[in-house]
């Protein structure tokens, strides 16, 4: 490892690495003795080595203070000083920024006692004044671009939450996602957003830490195991403030409150201790873990808790609002009913609202003559061969993408010919890739890819086209109206709106879907193929099923998907937790 020279801040942290030195840990193997001495001349500062081996980035051989045990060194003290390093870092606002934070919430909600690790950044900006009667929270601001708005993130729910944002006059609240951004109120293509300010280190402690490296893994049913540090707990807890605070100012007396996902499931308390006046929703996207898996959380029962400050909790699946209901009755000794909690003299409303597609946008779009022309030439890329598989995925442990590649490369080992009948689409856009096991499968995944098209694929006749590259709207698509059978096998999904708008798009009532009996969707599109993506010949037989299936076979069950998603859209998933919200906020307010 180079190092990389970096003043070392003064105090607690100063006194940390003194002690490291002390330890001698310079005894040890080449990269411990490398870091070691790095420490002992001021080289590296604190910062630098949690990156190294505390954060979601930790080497083969272990964390420091496993390192500092192995050699000898006194793990107690060594921890003690770690935590006062840390608190070190954590700097408080300036004077004049209390001063701001005081004024943008209620008096009652300024509490100068709270502890250096909670105090919250300021939210100011241009029109930082204006409230609104409709308030969307999200961890991200979508990053719509300007003219028509066709991004890469024109499909799935940010373009359906950001089209209801504008119909409402609402606002958006989330972070612009690019770190030390500056705060506040601004306005972009149509939509109001109020930009939360995160930090480097708050990035990688909130997001790339506790939403990524523990929850994501836990509630995906710890496909990789989740790490747990009280660092990245205490950032979540300050971000989560954060945004409470954003969102206390920005809304209007009485205005409707919708909070979104696992990396905000404390803010609908927070805001609920400032703002009671507030209707407050919150639907996670992602799959809510049983009690066995949940009860792993160190701060269970303030996620529990955090969530119960909304007036409806809104999950995927029935199996999610289960879980929930269970933990709450277990965890917190509350009474339920069916699909309610009592608690602190409130009713809140917990039951299941899938979410869904624009099934009338990408009708409409697909058959845009632009997106026809594209699409042949997309299979002519590919050397016009019979059929074209797809899978369009962001690259995740959750989506199954060794395992599909695999069963594809033993249909190829059985039936490559010289004429060419199959091709694979798989577009697996990069995401969080400063975190450890994302880079490891990008790896595995573009020797996978590469190993097929060299075995199996000719000069000019790719048997795989792989790409890292987000798409534009256009793209995706194209590649929808160009592909005969669609994969979608996650270990795990909350519900997977790329099969939804695969399905939506098949305006002929052409084509196939392979999917995932864990994922949400399979609940619903109960034509598709379903797979047990654990199961490798399940999956191999399963594509192979989809790509011999009968004209007339796909005409039926692209007819009975299609028919069922039109009457379950995603107006139609916007008006059910919307009408919940209404009515148990009319008997609770």
């Amino acid at each position: 490892m180079a190092l990389k020279r970096e003043p070392t801040p003064a105090g607690a942290v100063t006194d940390l690495f003194d002690r490291l030195h002390e330890l001698h840990l310079d005894a040890g193997e080449p990269g411990v003795r490398q870091i070691a001495t790095g420490i002992g001349r001021g080289v590296l500062s604190y910062t630098t080595v949690h990156n190294v081996f505390r954060g979601p980035r930790v080497p083969k051989w272990g964390h420091l203070e496993l390192i500092v045990d192995q050699l000898g060194g006194d793990v107690g003290t060594f921890r003690a000083l770690w935590r006062a390093a840390r608190l070190a870092e954590l700097a408080l606002p300036a004077p004049s920024e209390v001063e701001d934070a005081r004024q943008l919430v209620p008096h009652s909600a300024y509490r100068p006692d709270v502890p250096a690790a909670t105090t919250r950044a300021p939210v100011v900006g241009r029109d930082s004044d204006r409230q609104f009667e409709f308030v969307v929270v999200m961890s991200r601001i979508p990053p719509f671009g300007a003219g028509d708005g066709r991004s890469k993130h024109n499909t799935g729910i940010s373009h359906t939450l950001r089209r209801l944002v504008v119909e409402r006059r609402g606002v958006w609240v989330g972070w612009s996602g690019l770190a030390d951004a500056a705060a506040g109120l601004e306005s972009a293509s149509g939509m109001d957003a109020m930009a939360i300010p995160m930090s480097g280190r708050e990035v990688e402690w909130h997001l790339e830490g506790q939403c990524h490296s523990t929850l994501w893994p836990l509630y995906h049913d710890a496909i990789e195991r989740p790490e747990f540090h009280r660092d990245w707990r205490d950032t979540y807890r300050m971000i989560n403030q954060r945004y409470a605070d954003a969102v206390a100012h920005v809304a209007a007396r009485g205005a409707t409150v919708w909070i979104h996902d696992y990396q905000l499931q404390h803010v609908p308390a927070l805001l609920r201790d400032q703002r009671p006046d507030l209707r407050t929703g919150f639907f996670l996207h992602i799959p809510f873990p049983p009690p066995e898996l949940f009860t792993q959380l160190p701060d269970r029962d303030e996620t529990l808790r955090g969530l119960l400050g909304a007036d409806v909790v809104g999950f995927q699946r029935p199996a999610s609002a289960q879980n929930f209901l269970r933990l709450c009755a277990d965890l917190l000794g509350l009474r339920n009913g069916d699909s309610s909690v009592h608690v602190g003299g409130r009713t809140v409303m917990v039951d299941a609202y899938p979410v869904s597609v624009d099934v009338e946008a990408i009708e409409r779009d697909v058959g845009r003559p632009q997106i026809m022309r594209r699409a042949q030439r997309i299979r002519a890329e590919l050397g016009n061969p019979e059929i074209v598989i797809a899978g369009l995925d962001r690259l995740d442990y959750t989506k199954g993408i060794e395992q599909r590649l695999l069963a594809y490369g033993a249909i190829l080992a059985d039936v490559q010919t010289a004429s060419n009948p199959l091709a694979f689409i798989q577009v697996a856009t990069l995401s969080r890739e400063r975190v450890a096991r994302y880079t490891s499968l990008r790896e595995r995944v573009d020797r996978l890819a590469g190993h097929l098209n060299g075995s199996y694929g000719r000069m000019g006749n790719p048997v795989v086209r792989y790409t890292n590259q987000p798409l534009d709207y256009d793209e995706v698509m194209a590649i929808y109206r160009a592909a005969d059978v669609m994969v979608v096998t996650p270990f795990r999904d909350g519900m997977n709106l790329v099969a939804k708008e695969y399905v939506a798009s098949r305006v002929d009532n052409r084509g196939a879907i392979v999917l995932s009996e864990f994922a949400g969707s399979a609940a619903e599109l109960d034509e598709a193929i379903l797979v047990n993506p654990y199961d490798a010949d399940d999956l191999k037989d399963a594509i192979l099923r989809a790509i011999e299936m009968s004209p007339a076979e796909q005409v039926r069950k692209m007819k009975a998907m299609r028919s069922w998603l039109r009457a379950h859209d995603a107006r139609a998933w916007i008006t059910a937790f919307m009408t919940s919200l209404d009515n148990v906020s009319r008997t609770t307010l």
